[in-house]
């Protein structure tokens, strides 16, 4: 199975886990209808979305569904959600945006 050419993962540092079972939406960065969704699977990741999308170049912002996330592992968090605005320069490219999360602060990066 071909990857999608927007790739995620998020893992949960308070555990060292990843974070299955979160909810992510992708936007086009002035879109307010989402061209996808998909679910992180059990290794956290989203390698294909529920919608296929043809890549340009332009913003991007991945919107993740965190606060309902902890609340289902019945865990108080700080943020509702994150969203994580980036730019595609080639649309050739793979582009992927791994989200390192706890409750109370995240940080992202470039991946590979």
């Amino acid at each position: 199975m071909k990857r999608a050419p927007i790739t995620t993962h998020i893992l949960q540092l308070e555990t060292g886990k990843p974070a299955g079972g979160v909810v992510v939406s992708l936007y086009s960065a002035t879109g307010h209808i989402a061209l996808a969704s998909a679910t992180t699977d059990v290794d956290g990741r989203i390698m294909q979305w529920d919608n296929d999308f043809a890549l340009a170049i332009g913003h991007y912002r991945l919107q993740f569904a965190v606060g309902s996330w902890y609340a289902q592992q019945k865990l108080p968090s700080f943020y509702p959600e994150i969203n994580i605005t980036f730019q595609v320069s080639n649309e050739q490219e793979h582009y992927h945006v791994p989200l390192l999360l706890n409750a109370y602060g995240y940080s992202t990066y470039r991946g590979s």
